[in-house]
């Protein structure tokens, strides 16, 4: 049977994506899908952004981002994101907007979205801002916040999510892969020396290849729990 591999967060760490295609022995034959954040912070942005345009993607947030701050002047730009600008053109841009916010996976009842959903809600009626941003909520309130601001009483938003869909996810960063029921969180922090991630299907086998750590000494936040056993960093 044909592979359908979904891979974490690239964050233009190009050259272990090639490492871990190569450890896969991808083929011609094998669905490639990437949970988007493909640019900033890592070296190479352009080479994995033309890499995606070979194969499948979803909008991820960073790339919303370029999106919104296309025409910023420099000086209102972090240096990560400058550097990506520097080394994009009009042709990236044309593509980020063609992408889409989800990638359904009917033939295993799955689907791929950059950052996770908010319960009860088909993907088709998401807001944007839940598919490419969610983390702490506390359904019915429809507000999200980053671990390091969010109330007590707010959880991770698999704690919530039901289906019908088992959601493949990126955008938190993970210390190792979240497997739960109703979801698979595979961005482990690649571009921090963390690993990249990626799930194999049909066989929901997970691939972490080591990386090198290009934050140049840039620390996570302090950690924070999702489920019990499994801790991420902002």
């Amino acid at each position: 049977m044909n592979r359908t591999i979904v891979i974490g967060d690239l964050h233009g760490c190009y050259d272990e994506t090639l490492d871990l295609l190569d450890t896969l022995h991808v083929t011609s034959a094998d669905r490639l899908i990437f949970a988007g954040d493909l640019v900033d912070r890592g070296p190479k942005p352009r080479e994995c952004v033309e890499l995606a345009m070979k194969h499948e993607c979803v909008l991820g947030n960073h790339e919303e981002k370029h999106l919104q701050q296309r025409h910023s002047k420099a000086e209102k730009l972090s240096p990560a994101h400058l550097y990506t600008r520097d080394r994009l053109e009009p042709q990236h841009y044309e593509y980020f907007e063609r992408l889409p916010l989800f990638i359904r996976l009917p033939e295993f009842k799955a689907a791929v979205v950059h950052a996770g959903a908010f319960p009860g809600v088909p993907l088709e009626e998401q807001r944007a801002n839940h598919l490419l941003h969610v983390q702490h909520i506390k359904p019915p309130g429809l507000k999200s916040f980053w671990p390091s601001k969010a109330p007590v009483d707010f959880s991770f938003w698999t704690n919530f999510w039901k289906g019908p869909e088992r959601l493949i996810f990126g955008h938190s960063v993970l210390d190792r892969p979240l497997v739960t029921e109703w979801a698979v969180g595979i961005d482990t922090g690649g571009v921090f020396g963390r690993g990249l991630t990626a799930l194999i299907l049909p066989d929901w086998e997970l691939k972490t290849l080591p990386t090198r750590d290009y934050s140049g000494g840039r620390k996570t936040v302090a950690s924070y729990p999702v489920h019990d056993d499994v801790m991420a960093f902002s």
